[in-house]
């Protein structure tokens, strides 16, 4: 394995004159072996990662918004199992284009499929989904039980 401590002692000329080189080749190629290694659904051949998720809490509710760009409403799956919000669905893209001389068609299509683990069983009633501009917004509100009320708790001295 190489070193991730670029080498600037080369006989490249290049590197000489331009020490920063040899640091962006090898940041770019630590780049390129990350990129290889992230997650990927491999179903039906595809390669779409797995969308970025972001998971807040509020004192009433859990928010999770998940981007999905290039994703149709239609293709889109939210469901809840136990204590379990599933979010999933399919990207299909298609496009064409003719010129004088050539004509290309591209297809490409992938799924994803993200589980985001609950800590209580919420009512299905309690979650809403709402999907607008590529941003899928699901809020989920936490069963009265879970909502912590705020007690102030007196802090005692070694002497008390």
């Amino acid at each position: 394995m190489r070193s991730l401590i670029p080498s600037f002692l080369t006989s490249d000329i290049q590197t000489i004159r331009d020490p920063f080189q040899s640091l962006r080749r090898e940041m770019q190629d630590m780049m390129g072996y990350i990129d290889r290694r992230l997650p990927t659904n491999g179903n039906n051949g595809s390669d779409m990662t797995l969308p970025v998720i972001d998971i807040a809490e509020t004192k009433d509710n859990l928010e999770v918004l998940a981007e999905l760009l290039g994703v149709l409403d239609k293709d889109i799956s939210v469901t809840l199992d136990r204590d379990r919000l599933i979010i999933s669905g399919e990207k299909r893209r298609e496009t064409e284009q003719k010129g004088k001389d050539f004509y290309l068609m591209e297809r490409s299509f992938g799924s994803f499929h993200r589980v985001i683990p609950l800590d209580f069983e919420p009512d299905s009633k309690a979650v809403d989904a709402h999907f607008e501009k590529g941003v899928l917004k699901v809020s989920v509100k936490k069963p009265p039980e879970m909502t912590v009320k705020k007690q102030q708790i007196p802090v005692r001295t070694a002497a008390s």
